[in-house]
């Protein structure tokens, strides 16, 4: 049984004659016959009346139409989808993205893609950068919008930006007027970070290791809006992307000296089949621009 003979059974049924069956379908009338008798003999039993002027379905073949006609739908419907699919009219994919990232850079690379894909659909999970990574790997999500590590095996990545990394204080803080900060000067000031699984905390953590300080962990969040509100009400100071401290009362961000900086991408595992949805967004993304986007 094939969709050809579905098709013939159907036009044949429905015109109740070969000849005129034969002029829609544009093939010959034996053509037809042969395949609608191929189909009869295959489900074992007689599917038309021959044997009057019109073509009349038996009560078999009065039940199979019904059925073929679904199929045939079902069949159509199918085609339908794989081509909004491939013509990127539909279609969805997964991607994780960490809080910090989520809070100012994904919002407006949703955005530009959106405007571009208004029907293509993304299923957002947030977590921290390292677990984002884990998760591509293990492809139980599809990219990762993530800060990316100083070494990434097995995965391809696009840079998207460099972000120099801030202190964050309060505005009344004894060093809020300093031009810049070392570590040496916060040895002793407590701090806010993220959960262990952030690359924002590792990078940190290893800047105080690297100048043999011991940090003053006051609390640890996966929250990018908490820390902001904690450094304001002056539970600690913390480090962020300056480009994610827009305007926020009583925070003030200085720069750290020597400068340090965040690389923040896309990643992907590169042998794994990516839904035409994603690869569609993995080429937005190499061709996005978040200075130009920025408002």
């Amino acid at each position: 049984m094939d969709i050809r003979e579905l098709e013939y059974f159907v036009t044949v049924s429905e015109l109740q004659n070969f000849t005129v069956a034969a002029n829609r379908l544009h093939v010959s009338q034996p053509a037809i016959s042969k395949s609608i008798h191929r189909l009869e003999e295959e489900l074992g039993f007689q599917l038309l009346n021959r044997t009057q002027k019109k073509v009349l379905l038996t009560e078999e073949g009065a039940v199979f139409l019904d059925l073929a006609k679904d199929i045939l739908a079902r069949i159509i419907a199918a085609q339908n989808t794989m081509t909004e699919y491939k013509n990127l009219t539909r279609g969805t994919f997964r991607i994780a993205v960490p809080p910090l990232l989520g809070a100012y850079v994904f919002p407006e690379l949703f955005a530009a893609f959106k405007k571009n894909y208004p029907s293509l659909d993304m299923a957002v999970i947030e977590d921290g950068s390292s677990t984002a990574v884990d998760l591509v790997k293990r492809e139980e999500v599809h990219v990762g919008l993530v800060i990316l590590p100083p070494t990434l095996t097995d995965l391809d990545s696009h840079l998207i930006t460099s972000q120099e990394i801030v202190v964050c204080l309060p505005t009344e803080h004894p060093l809020s007027q300093e031009p810049f900060l070392t570590f040496e000067q916060l040895k002793n000031e407590p701090i806010i970070l993220y959960n262990e699984g952030f690359v924002l905390r590792r990078i940190i953590l290893e800047e105080y290791a690297k100048h043999n300080i011991t940090p003053q962990v006051a609390l640890s969040t996966n929250q990018f809006q908490t820390i902001k509100a904690l450094v304001a009400k002056g539970v600690g100071i913390s480090f962020l992307p300056k480009n994610s401290i827009k305007v926020v009362n009583h925070v003030t961000k200085i720069p750290l000296h020597p400068h340090l900086f965040l690389d923040m991408g896309l990643i992907w595992k590169p042998d794994k089949v990516l839904p035409l949805a994603c690869k569609a967004f993995i080429d937005f993304v190499n061709q996005f621009d978040p200075n130009e986007n920025s408002n």
